[in-house]
């Protein structure tokens, strides 16, 4: 293997090649893969070791030597003379020969050159495997051809028979939009299924969210240390009571700290006392794509401090590790019941908390924009349409006091003209027989039963 470092890409990355000399001359083979240019060491020639995919992309680079070492000997076989475009040609045939069309394979194969070539995260490779699954449910066997129209169709309408939310269905449409696009840019199939079928975008589900008081329901809860006593019953006689409590408060511990920062699961899970510099959590978030790294300053306020043990010699900031997404959420359901509040809480609504509470507060959308990380601010205004419909709702509350104020004043069904005020719970009667001083219209007034509940004067 000899990569050439002059060939750098915008990203950073350089093309895996083979060096093949030929009469004393330098030949470069392409092998269609890019790594970064610090993985190379070109003083040696080889991967650095400790990189991450670095096995997979050593085995790699060996399975092509192998390759190449194969067409020249069969090149001297056939007696045919050895020149660089011929090898280059037997190589190329060979590598775009379609062995295998299954499309589960291709998007497992693709999933393979991912880990291998660019830092995409294992959350994210779970997260499409996932998607590949749902699919595979509905049709095991797939070949590439066979995704069309008519297949998305059904697959949309078996989805739907099992019960999947809009939201689910349009993650599994993207999954097949992105590898069947692959596979049409790539020139492996004919058409691209999605020219004739929109997914369209699934509909915005309001985001859940602590107020205020409710944080600091829970921040006293927390300070009180009662969660600590909390026991879990064995449910058979064979098992013996677990003390959960500790569990419950570092779990409460990581879910208010990210409500008073933003930070989604996986930078709680990481956060360490080394990133937090000068009264501000300076952190990369961890975004799960490729190149989208970004750095975030967080200033460190009272609230926030007060729940970090900066004493753990270790420099850990929580009294417990940070559990799994799945167990951290269950641990939320139980604490949410313990402290009353009736809302199905999961740890990102944490995120939500701080977004849609520094809005109420009137902190700038922008400065939310550039703590929570977001690269558009798009992303960000959806909070503030929340906030705006809350606004909207608790401005309804001047109409429903106008409404009640009418239900107490009494006026002329003939002409109109106002009669009687009367302040509620008054009347013990449930009508009044009134004649106007207009028109000396004689009428019955029923009473709202809320005016009847008692006979204060």
């Amino acid at each position: 293997m000899d990569c050439k470092t002059g060939y750098v890409s915008k990203a950073g990355e350089i093309p895996l090649t083979l060096r093949v000399t030929i009469n004393r001359k330098n030949n470069y083979l392409p092998l269609g893969r890019k790594i970064k240019l610090e993985h190379y060491d070109a003083e040696n020639k080889k991967i650095r070791r400790g990189i991450k995919g670095y096995s997979q992309v050593t085995s790699f680079i060996k399975r092509q030597e192998v390759k190449v070492d194969k067409i020249i000997s069969d090149l001297e076989r056939q007696g045919d003379v050895i020149t660089f475009k011929k090898i280059k040609s037997h190589y190329n045939s060979e590598t775009d020969k379609k062995h295998d069309t299954d499309f589960y394979t291709y998007v497992s194969q693709e999933l393979q050159k991912e880990v291998e070539e660019t830092e995409i995260k294992s959350s994210t490779v779970g997260y499409w495997e996932k998607q590949r699954d749902r699919v595979k449910a509905y049709r095991s066997s797939l070949s590439i051809h066979e995704v069309d129209k008519e297949f998305i169709e059904g697959l949309v309408a078996d989805l739907k028979r099992k019960g999947k939310s809009e939201t689910t269905r349009f993650h599994v449409l993207s999954f097949l939009r992105k590898y069947t696009l692959r596979l049409y840019k790539a020139g492996q199939i004919k058409k691209y299924p999605f020219d004739d079928y929109v997914i369209g975008v699934p509909e915005t589900n309001e985001a859940e969210y602590l107020e205020p008081e409710e944080i600091a329901l829970l921040h006293d809860l927390y300070d009180s240390g009662e969660l600590l006593k909390q026991v879990k019953k064995a449910k058979s006689k064979y098992a013996k009571d677990f003390h959960i409590g500790a569990r419950y408060q570092s779990t409460l511990q990581q879910a208010l700290t990210a409500c008073y920062c933003g930070f989604r699961h996986s930078d709680i899970k990481t956060l360490h006392k080394s990133h937090l510099k000068n009264g501000y959590i300076v952190k990369q978030l961890q975004k799960g794509r490729l190149g989208k790294v970004k750095t975030v300053r967080v200033p460190i306020r009272k609230r926030l401090y007060s729940l970090l043990d900066m004493s753990n010699p270790q420099g850990l900031l929580f009294s417990q590790a940070v559990q799994e997404n799945g167990t951290t959420n269950n641990y939320l359901k139980e604490i949410m019941e313990i402290a009353g509040i009736k809302k199905k809480i999961t740890f990102h609504c944490c995120r939500h908390t701080f977004a849609i509470n520094s809005l109420l507060l009137g902190i700038k959308i922008e400065v939310i924009r550039d703590i929570l990380g977001h690269s558009s601010l798009e992303t960000t205004q959806r909070y503030a349409r929340v906030v705006d419909r809350l606004r909207d709702k608790e401005m309804d509350k001047w109409d429903q006091m106008l409404e009640e104020e009418s239900q107490h004043g009494i006026h002329c069904p003939n002409c109109k003209a106002f009669l009687l005020e009367y302040r509620p719970k008054l009347f013990l009667m449930n009508e009044l027989k009134l004649k106007c001083f207009r028109c000396n219209n004689e009428f019955t007034h029923e009473i709202p039963t809320e005016s009847m509940q008692s006979a204060e004067i």
